[in-house]
């Protein structure tokens, strides 16, 4: 039996080496293209201070290219281009910490994306009213509640 040469074992980790993010990053291209649904909103948070949501089902667009790479909510809640993107299994995971977090799996059959996830409430808070040489509109706050929505959302493809 002959022993492989140093020099074709190291070509060879090479090529593994290459190889690897590829088998890593599991990009389904089938996810790629613009998709429109409804997204619906059920209050998860067990504080009894949380209101019913205000808008529980909205018209949604989500925006896919290069394998699930790039992911943007056009229309829909937490609408925007999330960085924060990669893959478990066959499932494309996007999130903002602690403000919106959504997972993406795609039918059998390539028609229909499946959107589970969550979204955490903003409020705004409007002090009174001012004087003086700076009087005109209040002063607003915005900022993160404690009240958590879960989120859910069926999408075809924009035709």
């Amino acid at each position: 039996m002959k022993k492989p040469s140093k020099k074709k074992l190291f070509f060879g980790m090479l090529v593994i080496a290459n190889l690897l993010p590829l088998c890593a990053a599991q990009a389904d291209q089938r996810l790629d293209g613009t998709w429109i649904g409804t997204e619906k909103l059920s209050l998860v948070s067990a504080r009894t201070d949380c209101p019913k949501p205000s808008h529980e089902t909205l018209p949604a667009k989500i925006a896919v290219a290069q394998g699930g790479s790039l992911l943007a909510v056009v229309d829909g809640y937490g609408p925007g281009r999330y960085t924060n993107i990669h893959w478990s299994g066959d499932t494309l995971v996007f999130e903002i910490a602690n403000k919106r977090r959504g997972e993406l799996r795609i039918s059998p059959d390539g028609k229909t994306l499946i959107e589970k996830g969550f979204v955490r409430r903003t409020a705004t808070i409007t002090s009174g009213q001012r004087s003086g040489a700076h009087s005109g509109q209040p002063p607003q706050v915005s900022g993160f509640t404690a009240c958590m929505d879960e989120l859910s959302g069926t999408f075809h493809r924009e035709k």
